[in-house]
């Protein structure tokens, strides 16, 4: 598939066919994601791939807790909105099934020396999270090239604490987010962005030349 052909129409795709994921199929797209930057090219990234039935049911339990605090919120921003309300039933059939999704990946990143607090928090911030999304997104549009749904999402890691003792993760191992994958049962297809001149500034904020007037 033409790179920019996956980069126009990867989108988040929850609705997933419930069979396995091969470890043939998972593992090279594991691999090439790995391709991407990382601060310092440090590495210190880490997939926890989830497979198991009981330990799925675990992590499935700390997102529904969330789920049923946050969703309501979702449901009532979205009332007069049938487009949101499209955007939003996937997630609800995910969250219903989420000890059914054939694996979990879940990115994460260990802490070094520079993570460690300087007194300017955003530079430890940017390096950690600008370490490990570059290898999420080529994760996820590696999934649309061959026709595996995936999305990348955050809620079901609010609780880090019970996902790092449901995972085993030492406390300088942070979960970044977490991705369920399986044969795509949603669409790929076209996404719908806002227009490049509204978010493009040229030398300072708020200087917008590219908007079409």
């Amino acid at each position: 598939m033409p790179m920019e052909e996956a980069m126009r129409t990867q989108r988040a795709v929850r609705r997933l066919h419930l069979e396995p994921v091969s470890h043939e199929v998972l593992l090279p797209l594991l691999e090439l994601s790995l391709k991407a930057p990382t601060s310092s090219d440090s590495q210190d990234w880490h997939y926890l791939v989830v497979e198991d039935p009981a330990q799925k049911a675990k992590l499935a339990k700390v997102y529904r807790r969330l789920y049923r605090l946050f969703n309501p919120i979702v449901e009532r921003q979205a009332r007069n909105d049938e487009k949101q309300r499209r955007v939003i039933a996937p997630g609800q059939w995910q969250a219903e099934h989420f000890e059914e999704l054939p694996v979990l990946v879940i990115p994460c990143y260990r802490r070094g020396l520079k993570h460690r607090p300087t007194g300017r928090p955003q530079i430890a911030v940017s390096s950690f999270y600008g370490s490990v999304y570059p290898a999420v997104q080529n994760l996820l549009l590696g999934c649309r090239a061959v026709g595996l749904g995936a999305s990348l999402q955050t809620l079901p890691i609010w609780w880090v604490p019970s996902v790092r003792k449901i995972l085993g993760l030492p406390r300088n191992v942070t979960p970044v987010c977490l991705i369920p994958i399986g044969w795509a049962k949603g669409r790929y297809g076209p996404t719908e962005r806002r227009p490049i001149g509204e978010v493009v500034h040229l030398d300072r904020y708020g200087n917008q030349p590219f908007i079409r007037r």
